[in-house]
């Protein structure tokens, strides 16, 4: 075979190793959520995310808006959360395979339970909808004279913030940038799947 002929050949063995740290990683959050603990430190991002809660009730909430290139950027999270019927949906491009969806599923559709809990929940949206009921809510607070929340909300960057005591929002959907769980995050009545094509929540 020519050198030209070796040169235009793809090298399938070479091109395959590149998917296994992703897999590797995704079986390691496997065997972490297996005992419904996923320790601290876990984020996502460089890749959009997509997270539903039919519920959430969380403590210390604050927010702030930024422009991420050509789009305005809520970067908000809780001191501490509890949801219910969680998902989270990542639709990355693997080599070979091509669109996958990594989704992560736990708990019960009761709103009452929130038997999900979550420490410095961190979202970086572009969209963020749901029904919400807040208590202490200040609006208009400049982000680094926030006092609630998230160190690392309140050290953003933004002009415009807000923040709350209390939060509780329902059917909540967010469309993120990342997500990021800096400290613990229990999880009951976990499921994760990956399934080909775009399939998220």
């Amino acid at each position: 075979m020519t050198e030209e002929a070796k040169r235009g050949r793809t090298r399938w063995g070479r091109t395959a190793l590149t998917a296994v740290p992703a897999i590797g990683a995704i079986g390691a959050i496997t065997v972490a959520m297996a005992q419904g603990l996923l320790a601290a430190s876990f984020a996502v991002s460089g890749v959009p995310i997509t997270l539903t809660s039919e519920s959430v009730a969380g403590t210390g909430f604050a927010g702030t808006v930024y422009n991420a290139g050509d789009q305005g950027v809520a970067y908000a999270g809780f001191s501490s959360a509890q949801l219910s019927k969680l998902c989270a949906g990542v639709i990355p491009n693997v080599p070979i395979v091509g669109q996958v969806t990594f989704k992560i599923t736990a708990g019960d559709s009761d709103p009452a339970t929130k038997e999900l809990q979550a420490a410095n929940l961190l979202l970086d949206a572009k969209n963020l909808t749901g029904n919400g009921e807040f208590t202490g809510l200040d609006l208009g607070v400049a982000s680094n004279s926030l006092s609630k929340g998230p160190a690392e909300v309140r050290k953003g960057a933004g002009d415009f913030g807000l923040q709350a005591n209390t939060a509780d929002i329902t059917n909540l959907r967010a469309d993120a940038l990342s997500a990021q769980i800096a400290g613990s995050f229990k999880l009951d009545n976990l499921s994760l799947s990956v399934v080909p094509g775009a399939a998220g929540c």
